[in-house]
């Protein structure tokens, strides 16, 4: 079924993916319902057509552009993790989710659960919720009216609380991940822009929660936000305050 996508044909609906692959229409519903779910294939909602989603990205980010800014990026990681002792990551926003394509390991001891090409999440996690901040108006209003899971006792799942924390993200800078995605894990993550101020990745740094207090948070988020301020220079981005 995933074979059927190519340069050439990169958008099919649910009938044209049955009969092309030569399968009952409810098995071929089953089988892309399941892939869905894993973000293998994203449905558009206006036109109720499917392409290839981020969970691709793990075999292909390189050649999909990202290359060039892991390149770019990757001194800024390395330095980010000898200044905070802790590991980095870069991510960018596929479909609506954060997608790692960069990371640098602390030498500390510490159980990642982040992998080069792998989902993220959306507003559960410090980079989600940078790519969520700084959408328009209608598409953080469409986002916020989305069901979002309980994947821990932390994750927000209340639209206005939700809100108010993508708000908090604009107005500091920076945005953090209190356990909401996996326990025993914290982040804060900034926003990385292009020359014309576009977010186009997201800088972060994973600690594991007994690192994470109090005292440590604000040295934490002042260390990443220099470095996305730093690379967003380098990319030509100038704050217009």
């Amino acid at each position: 079924m995933l074979g059927l996508f190519d340069a050439e044909n990169r958008e099919w609906t649910l009938d044209e993916i049955a009969e092309h692959a030569g399968l009952p229409r409810m098995t071929a519903y089953r089988m892309i319902r399941t892939m869905e779910s894993s973000r293998y294939l994203v449905r558009d909602p206006i036109t109720n057509r499917y392409h290839l989603g981020p969970a691709l990205l793990a075999a292909t980010y390189l050649s999909e552009g990202y290359a060039e800014l892991v390149d770019i990026a990757k001194p800024y990681l390395r330095e980010l993790v000898e200044k905070t002792g802790e590991s980095a990551t870069l991510a960018v926003e596929v479909d609506g989710v954060a997608v790692s394509v960069d990371l640098v390991d602390t030498p500390r001891p510490f159980r990642r659960e982040v992998a080069v090409g792998r989902i993220i999440g959306d507003t559960a996690n410090a980079n989600g919720k940078v790519f969520a901040a700084f959408k328009t108006g209608a598409e953080k209003a469409a986002l916020l009216a989305q069901p979002h899971p309980q994947i821990t006792p932390n994750t927000i799942t209340d639209q206005q609380q939700l809100a108010q924390e993508l708000e908090a993200v604009v107005r500091e800078g920076v945005a953090f991940d209190m356990e909401e995605r996996n326990v025993g894990t914290c982040a804060v993550a900034a926003p990385v822009r292009d020359q014309l101020g576009k977010v186009i990745a997201a800088l972060s740094i994973v600690v594991p929660t007994g690192r994470f207090g109090v005292g440590e948070r604000p040295r934490y988020a002042e260390a990443v936000k220099a470095a996305a301020d730093s690379l967003s220079a380098f990319l030509g981005y100038s704050r217009r305050d």
